[in-house]
């Protein structure tokens, strides 16, 4: 049983370690389009709550993709830890 554990831990850690790597490949990405949608916020009036939306959901996105990203830094230094 706990042969199982620990290949279930090791698993863990390298899904962890490889969703970390590819959220920090995406977040350049992310920061620029949320740069580019903050930058251009007056715009026109109809647009405005789209664009108000779109710059939540992108800010969501960059903070989602920076969890991701410490996890899987704290996997490679080996360590865990959940969202709480």
């Amino acid at each position: 049983m706990a042969d199982h554990k620990a290949e279930l831990r090791e698993t863990l850690r390298q899904m962890e370690i490889a969703t970390g790597e590819a959220a920090a490949s995406c977040l350049p990405g992310l920061l620029a389009r949320l740069r580019r949608h903050e930058a251009g916020l007056p715009g026109h009036p109809l647009i405005r709550p789209w664009r108000r939306w779109r710059i939540r959901r992108l800010a969501g996105a960059v903070a989602e993709a920076r969890w991701h990203v410490e996890q899987g830094r704290r996997a490679r230094l080996g360590g865990l830890s959940g969202r709480g």
